[in-house]
């Protein structure tokens, strides 16, 4: 399903002739020879910042893993690679791998890596104005003001769609009535319609919404990745997927991934301008000042710790009912394993 559109090899050598060592976390220990762990990604952007600095600060190498990423088109592409054995580990939104388990899939969840809904919402700053809006503006004003404006999304039953139409149920709204919503695809095009005026706003994550309020004068809305809508705060956005008889059958590696996501998060929070230097080469074509913004805006959003929490599955689940329309029939505490963070949680420094 879906084509590969880039390919990241994060393939590394190990130093000198000597083979790493590492103690297993379930118990033995002795000498673990470098594993190749092929991660299905569905995108490139700010979602995945524990994971780029895991790679750029050898995290993975030193936990004796070998990171190949593929970046797909979307993430029913990502996990589908997974289900079909050709990638390992999923990094994407929890919803898709429930509607997979759902479906009787084996898959479960076993880290998390963003703790926040991180679709932004950016109206354009003549529209900000004329409606009174200022930075001093209550999260409740700004919200009444999407009532009547025509907002850009990607497409029917995407992350920008479904946020929208939560937001007008918890307005009381009717989506189809009280805003516009107009599918647009991709980030490149919602800009250049926000640029040309076509559209009132945007909803999109971080660099595209970023880019709006820095280069064409926007209005940042909502930031839901600093937990401005309450209704999502601390939603589980992006989580680490795989097969239960992959997780089964390597306990060790499953942990040390964990691992060295952990450290990636603990950096982020820790010591965010080390952070920050190590992933600017996952942001090449990002002008500086974009990437500067984006960055402060998303860091609210990454947890400090893997653990997964059971509410946050729950919530996942009451989503995925409301905004789609269907209840899965699933027990939240079958979706999702902490065993290997918990494992993960002895090596850690």
């Amino acid at each position: 399903m879906g084509s590969q559109i880039t390919k990241r090899s994060f393939l590394t050598t190990m130093a000198g002739a000597s083979a790493l060592s590492l103690p297993s976390l379930f118990g033995a220990t002795g000498a673990a020879a470098a594993d190749v762990v092929r991660f299905a990604q569905p995108s490139d952007g700010f979602l995945y910042l524990p994971i780029y600095i895991a790679r750029a600060k050898g995290f993975f190498e030193q936990e004796g893993i070998n990171a190949d990423v593929v970046v797909f088109k979307g993430g029913a592409a990502a996990l589908s690679a997974v289900i079909s054995n050709g990638s390992d580990v999923y990094i994407g939104v929890p919803a898709i791998g429930m509607n997979a388990i759902a479906q009787g899939q084996p898959v479960k969840m076993f880290a998390s890596v963003m703790t926040e809904y991180a679709s932004n919402i950016v109206i354009r700053g003549d529209v900000a104005k004329k409606l009174g809006l200022t930075d001093k503006s209550p999260v409740e004003q700004r919200l009444a003001a999407l009532k009547g404006l025509t907002i850009g999304i990607t497409g029917p039953g995407a992350a920008p769609d479904l946020l929208l139409r939560h937001i007008a149920k918890t307005m009381k709204w009717n989506p189809d009535r009280d805003f516009e919503m107009t599918p647009l695809g991709s980030g490149p095009n919602m800009l250049a319609a926000f640029s040309q005026k076509r559209i009132d706003g945007y909803c999109l994550s971080s660099p595209t919404s970023t880019t709006g309020v820095v280069k064409y004068d926007g209005y940042q809305l909502l930031n839901l990745s600093a937990g401005e809508y309450a209704p999502l705060k601390g939603f589980l956005y992006i989580s680490l997927i795989a097969k239960d008889p992959w997780l089964a059958a390597n306990p060790d590696r499953s942990a040390r991934i964990v691992r060295a996501l952990w450290r990636g998060q603990k950096l982020l929070r820790e010591n965010p301008a080390a952070a920050k230097e190590a992933v600017r080469g996952f942001f090449k074509g990002t002008e500086p000042a974009i990437f500067d913004a984006a960055w402060d805006e998303n860091l609210p959003a990454f947890p400090g710790a893997p653990q997964i929490a059971a509410d946050a599955i729950k919530a996942n689940l009451d989503f995925i009912a409301e905004m789609e329309g269907k209840k899965l029939a699933l027990d939240p505490m079958q979706t999702f394993t902490n065993a290997y963070a918990d494992a993960a949680a002895k090596g850690l420094s």
